[in-house]
């Protein structure tokens, strides 16, 4: 384990060669540690998870390191305080997530040695806790996890090359739709809408529509679809996708059913529906795994849209971007929350499934233990320098003199050169009278203190401007 964690040390040299003034931003240093560093530290953590709380701390301590370093922050800034700034979540956190993940795998693999002690009671142990024993305590904590029925790993099964021929194709783009960042929502709507007037004309095509949702992203999964007919009513359903669902399964199954559907009309003598179909889904992330022909995750969705395009002229399945009040889309949406409320049953899940409801759970208790966490913060956007000035007055753990004075006990006396009150961030930045005039100059209304330091990206830059013209050092 020592030579562990020095090789840990030894990684975050890297991130040292930003200071505080120049360097790397904190966008590049956090993607050279969540990226090259973090995995070593986390290599093998289920199987040493259980070790004593002293090397755990060990650990621990180079994250925060770590983290320092991103931040610009002082060494005495809270460890809670740096987490909310950069989203790294704790090694401890994160333990305990990978601990449940090696559980359920090991619930679902029934070759493995481990796969008859899940089942069984674990002894008593005198010093620390086994994995059993953590992995239990741990799910104790979410009753979820214990009442979901498994599904055994089953060995891959892969869609033919010559099905593949027969296979629906798949778009995953629409011309001009950019980030929702820079583009509204009326921009994405009407071009939206202009590609599937012009790509798929309702003269010469049935449109369906698909959506799924899940209570939380993790359970009451449910599914809608509608289907729109030429001179018909348009067929709307609702399903429940399972007790434990997340939304990429809600999706999923909602295609699936989608397909069953438009299939057994095709067979109804008289019906409507053309033989050229599209399947409008905002699901990217289900679309891009059906665009994969090893996924495992979607192989039944595979088939039944083999299935329904070997009924058909042609079968487009068409992503179109959520949320623009396309009113397809929107009327799928409304059906799948009605499916969320129906009876669910406790279906199997998949080890897939329960990875991403183990890493849900763990992300929402993350995100209660920092409520101030903002991942669209304006702070992102700063250059290097500006970061550790806004860094440092958010925390308060600068080198004003209050600070340095109450904290590591430097210098004679906390109180501000003006020799009103003690130099505070809050007195620095709203009250002292010595950079008044400069006050007035950089900001030409009152502003709260919170805006000035939490605010927008011009806030900001005005607040570090200040900060820089004021001569004084944080």
């Amino acid at each position: 384990m020592t030579v562990y964690f020095s090789r840990g040390y030894k990684l975050i040299r890297p991130l040292k060669l930003s200071g505080t003034t120049w360097g790397a931003d904190y966008n590049v240093q956090k993607t050279l540690y969540t990226g090259r560093i973090r995995p070593v530290l986390e290599y093998g953590m289920a199987a040493w998870g259980t070790a004593a709380k002293s090397s755990l701390d060990r650990a621990s301590k180079i994250q925060n390191q770590a983290s320092r370093i991103i931040t610009g922050a002082m060494r005495s800034t809270p460890i809670q305080a740096m987490e909310t700034l950069t989203g790294l979540e704790a090694l401890e956190s994160r333990r305990d997530t990978k601990t449940l993940l090696q559980y359920a795998k090991y619930k679902r693999m029934q070759a493995h040695p481990m796969h008859e002690r899940t089942s069984m009671p674990t002894k008593c142990r005198l010093k620390r806790e086994s994995f059993l024993h953590q992995a239990r305590r741990l799910e104790r904590r979410d009753p979820d996890l214990m009442e979901q029925a498994t599904a055994p790993i089953s060995i891959p099964t892969t869609l033919p090359t010559w099905k593949r021929k027969e296979f629906p194709e798949i778009c995953t783009t629409v011309p001009g739709i950019l980030q929702k960042q820079v583009q509204s929502e009326a921009e994405r709507k009407a071009l939206t809408l202009e590609y599937i007037s012009q790509t798929y004309p309702n003269e010469e095509w049935t449109h369906a529509y698909t959506d799924g949702s899940a209570e939380k992203a993790t359970r009451n999964g449910g599914g809608g679809i509608l289907i729109c007919r030429k001179d018909a009513a348009p067929i709307k359903k609702s399903i429940a996708t399972g007790k434990f669902s997340t939304n990429y399964k809600a999706e999923a199954e909602a295609l699936k059913e989608a397909a069953g559907v438009l299939k057994n009309s095709l067979m109804l003598p008289g019906d409507t529906i053309c033989r050229k179909i599209v399947i409008f889904s905002d699901a990217l992330s289900v679309l891009q795994a059906l665009s994969n022909p090893q996924n495992q995750d979607v192989s039944e969705l595979a088939t039944a849209l083999t299935t329904l395009q070997q009924s058909t002229e042609k079968t487009v399945i068409q992503w179109i971007p959520s949320h623009c009040n396309i009113q397809g889309n929107e009327e799928a949406d409304r059906l799948a929350k009605e499916g969320g409320k129906l009876p669910q049953e406790n279906q199997q899940v998949t080890f897939g499934e329960a990875k991403t409801i183990v890493k849900e759970k763990q992300r929402k208790r993350w995100l209660q233990q920092h409520p101030q966490y903002n991942p669209r913060d304006s702070y992102y956007q700063l250059s290097r320098k500006d970061q550790v000035i806004i860094v440092r007055l958010r925390t308060g753990h600068c080198r004003l003199r209050h600070h340095m004075f109450s904290k590591f006990h430097i210098g004679d006396t906390p109180v501000c050169h003006c020799g009103i009150a003690d130099m505070t961030v809050e007195h620095l930045l709203q009250h002292c009278p010595i950079h008044q005039k400069l006050r007035a100059e950089t900001w030409s209304a009152d502003t709260p203190v919170q805006e000035k330091i939490f605010g927008t990206l011009q806030s900001l830059r005005c607040t570090t401007d200040f900060i820089r013209s004021s001569g004084v050092p944080v």
